[in-house]
């Protein structure tokens, strides 16, 4: 029986024993049951007297608001009445009412066993209970592998995250959930699912994690909520006014001391302190400078206490530096080796990248970021590099802002939301031969560079990576240098490198020795000479 069929024949019973009572009683009633909150309370008294008086279980059963006769007709007291009764909602579950319970018929002048008996029977209840709510949760998230309290999942996870989640994603489909230790994570491996829900304002959060507390809330990756909103606005404005301005040919060294975290910091505090020394607000230099001038404006409007919700002022440009120095030099260090790897593997790439660089740059400079638009292959042989290596396979985690639906499946606030980039690169629906280096997929028929939607190597929706047009100009002023100036060799005696690579925060390729023989040039550079000796560099 459906809730309306319910509805009408409860109200059908109701109606007539209503009929059956005197006409002013069942006024009284009417009255009683469907009236408006600004009547005065000795009214509502003397109606709520009448109603016990005339209809003691329909009172006790459901306290009635009140209203004039003139607003109420017995039939609207009949629907109103059984639509709150049915509205009602059941109070919550509490497990020390089924311990009272027991307690209550328990036999006093029983054994201690009978005590036993009844604690036990309290602990069998409360574990049903929780296994119900827990099965009514679980019906509700994303199918997927199940796993141990507390521990979760962990113990089934062997090998490569990546590679053990895109099996996963076949068996259970594009997106599945699963349990690491007490953490509820959500694994996306379809790039429209993906798209959808990082364009949403549900998944910009940042997961809660012990490094994440450590770092406290400051930079651009590990925050959220209004500070990251207003940092990304202001990064993504002034990366794209100074990225170009900041990349160059030229040979910067950085002392070993900034390997080392606390080092850096201090590295990085002297490097502000340097800027604030010689800061000068018409002539701005560079990033630093630009968030200098920030903090020079809002103490001069006397909003200082507003910038950046708070937070030291220091200590978050140090962790923006930070966060944009450590994720450029992973990204553009681990793509630059896989890039010597794979041309290791295919030498008929790395001379076809030549060929063109000896055509459109010639032998007499290097090449520079004007030359890219002239340069198609080149591009997409970087474009293919990206796509095969995968280097960040997992991307970066999101959190949910809260309780939210996606493709029907709920998922729960603070939940992980994992993108699994590698399954999307690799995708043969996707991708004609998905495992074959062929940087010709991202060229058109007029031989111009094309870019599929589903080519997500800086990740996509509103936090995606912030310097992915600065990245690319490095690695083109990087890697086509590095091909115009030497031919790249497996050293006599060495295998080939593995493709496989080691699975961290990104994909590494294995250790291995490159010959660099260098091209003839027409102008000697000032880092190579045509008498230098040849010797095995690693990777």
């Amino acid at each position: 029986m459906t809730r309306r069929s319910r509805f009408e024949s409860r109200s059908d019973v109701l109606r007539n024993y209503l009929e059956k009572l005197p006409r002013e009683k069942r006024s009284r009633a009417a009255i009683g049951r469907a009236g408006h909150r600004d009547v005065d309370e000795c009214s509502n008294r003397r109606h709520a007297s009448s109603v016990r008086e005339s209809l003691p279980a329909l009172s006790d059963a459901c306290p009635l608001p009140l209203a004039t006769p003139e607003e109420v007709s017995s039939t609207s007291f009949y629907d109103t009445f059984l639509h709150q009764r049915l509205r009602r909602r059941r109070p919550p579950f509490n497990p020390t009412m089924i311990l009272h319970w027991l307690w209550k018929h328990a036999d006093p002048t029983a054994d201690g066993g009978d005590v036993y008996r009844t604690l036990l029977v309290f602990l069998a209840v409360i574990v049903a209970v929780r296994l119900l709510q827990m099965f009514r949760e679980v019906r509700s998230l994303p199918p997927g592998p199940w796993g141990f309290p507390v521990i979760g999942y962990l113990p089934f996870l062997k090998g490569d995250a990546h590679l053990h989640f895109k099996e996963l994603a076949k068996k259970y489909g594009s997106m599945f959930s699963t349990k690491l230790g007490n953490q509820l994570i959500v694994v996306l491996s379809d790039y429209k699912t993906i798209r959808e829900a990082f364009r949403r304002e549900e998944f910009t959060g940042r997961p809660h994690t012990e490094f994440s507390s450590i770092l406290g809330g400051y930079g651009i990756i590990n925050s959220d909520g209004k500070l990251w909103k207003d940092q990304r606005k202001f990064l993504h404005e002034r990366l794209r006014q100074f990225g170009i301005k900041c990349v160059g040919t030229g040979k910067e060294h950085m002392e070993t001391r900034i390997m080392n975290r606390c080092e850096m910091a201090e590295f990085f505090q002297e490097t502000v302190d340097t800027h604030r020394t010689t800061f000068d607000p018409s002539n701005i230099r560079d990033l630093i400078d630009t968030y200098l001038l920030e903090i020079q404006r809002a103490k001069e409007e006397g909003r200082d206490e507003q910038l950046f919700e708070g937070k030291d002022h220091d200590r978050q440009i140090q962790q923006i530096i930070g966060d944009l120095f450590s994720a450029g030099m992973e990204t553009i260090k681990t793509t630059l080796q896989w890039s010597v790897v794979f041309m290791l593997h295919h030498p008929e790439v790395a001379k076809a990248v030549q060929e063109e660089l000896d055509e459109v740059v010639g032998r007499k400079r290097l090449p520079k970021l004007e030359d890219l638009a002239y340069l198609p292959y080149t591009e997409s042989t970087l474009l293919e590099v990206l796509r095969r290596s995968s280097i960040v396979p997992l991307g970066t985690t999101h959190a949910a802002t809260r309780d939210v639906y996606l493709n029907g499946f709920k998922i729960p606030k603070n939940t992980q939301v994992v993108p699994l980039l590698h399954a999307v690169h690799m995708d043969p629906t996707l991708w004609d031969e998905p495992e074959r280096f062929q940087p010709t997929r991202f060229l058109s028929a007029e031989g111009k560079v094309t870019k599929p939607e589903f080519f997500l190597p800086f990740g996509v929706g509103r936090r995606m990576c912030l310097g992915d047009v600065l990245a690319r100009m490095e690695l083109f002023l990087f890697f086509s240098s590095l091909l115009h100036v030497f031919h790249l060799e497996v050293p006599q005696g060495e295998p080939l490198p593995s493709l496989k690579g080691n699975a961290g925060v990104t994909v590494t390729p294995d250790p291995c020795k490159v010959r660099l023989v260098s091209r003839p040039m027409e102008v000697e550079m000032d880092f190579l000479s045509e008498s230098q000796t040849l010797r095995n560099v690693g990777t």
